[in-house]
């Protein structure tokens, strides 16, 4: 079984190419589980970066609050 993994960055995002060789019920159960690997960090990043935002935006509006009430 021959597998192939290329990773780049380009503009802050990372690919990542996965390629396994050759296609047995193995190494797409190996793809499968991969990819299924990638996504949930993936929601969890969106999930994080998400979280941040709105912490960032609850911050803001606190500290328009304080400048209003002086």
């Amino acid at each position: 079984m021959l597998i192939h993994v290329v990773q780049g960055e380009k503009q802050g995002r990372t690919y990542i190419i996965f390629a396994a060789t050759p296609q047995s019920p193995e190494t797409r159960a190996l793809l499968a589980q991969f990819k299924k690997g990638v996504r949930s960090v993936e929601k969890r990043w969106k999930a994080a970066a998400a979280k941040a935002k709105r912490r960032q935006v609850a911050k803001k509006r606190k500290a328009a609050r304080g400048r209003r009430s002086r």
